[in-house]
């Protein structure tokens, strides 16, 4: 079975901050799927939203040297997995799955997630979750999640409303196969407060949020303080949380 890939590599989570299903802080090996169906305006990875422009893919010959191989797309399986094992120095606390979007290739994925639970690492999805049909066929091989919610000012979509409702379903399949899960929702100073509101009154009972500020950061601290106290009246004090993309400011991937 062959996969579109961008990269595989080793790094710190950057990102979940302190909420219940964030492996912030923890060392991770980052698998990147090529592709993606959405074209947000902050994307950290547009060069991989086009997946049959990616020739090919390169994975870290060691953990923390920069010093990458490059193989040619489609990628086999069997290398990605050999790829993994290379970079496992036995402190990884799971195999994070990013892209592009991962789920667009769900059947290598789900060989691919099941593959690396009988090597024993658990599994960690980030996904922009507008796919739930797709994430039924994986919830049950996800031991954690970070879910998209796409805010209006994404401009990922023109129907952004009916996105964000099937990214909520995708969080409660997950929520239901047992998986840890989060909502992530990138703000900026154009974010409306109402619809912050909404994202907090679908998300209450399912799943804590974090908000995450855009970088390079344009929001005041007045407004990331409202953005958040919206959220947590709403949610509860407890269920709501602040991400940063701390990996950038440790100069890694």
């Amino acid at each position: 079975m062959k996969l579109v890939m961008a990269e595989v590599f080793n790094s710190w989570q950057g990102e979940g901050g302190s909420v219940r299903g964030s492996a912030f802080g923890r060392r991770q090996i980052f698998v990147r799927f090529a592709g993606c169906d959405l074209n947000c305006l902050w994307c950290d990875s547009k060069e991989y939203i086009n997946a049959s422009r990616v020739s090919r893919w390169r994975y870290e010959v060691e953990p923390f040297t920069g010093k990458f191989k490059y193989r040619p797309n489609p990628a086999k399986l069997d290398d990605v997995v050999d790829a993994i094992l290379r970079l496992d120095t036995g402190d990884i606390h799971s195999i994070s799955y990013t892209g592009g979007e991962p789920t667009l290739q769900i059947d290598p994925l789900k060989v691919l997630m099941e593959e690396t639970k009988r090597l024993g690492f658990d599994n960690f999805l980030e996904t922009h979750g507008g796919l739930p049909e797709l994430i039924k066929g994986i919830a049950h091989l996800t031991d954690y999640a970070s879910v998209d919610i796409k805010d209006e000012t994404a401009k990922a979509t023109e129907d952004w409303r009916a996105l964000v409702l099937r990214e909520v379903e995708s969080i409660r399949i997950l929520k239901e196969a047992g998986a840890k899960v989060y909502a992530k929702l990138v703000v900026t100073s154009e974010t409306k407060i109402e619809n912050v509101r909404w994202y907090a009154e679908l998300l209450k009972g399912l799943a804590p949020l974090v908000i995450q500020p855009r970088e390079p950061i344009g929001i005041s601290q007045e407004m990331l303080m409202a953005v958040y106290r919206e959220a947590a009246v709403v949610m509860g004090r407890r269920n709501v949380g602040l991400s940063f993309q701390v990996h950038k400011y440790l100069h890694v991937l």
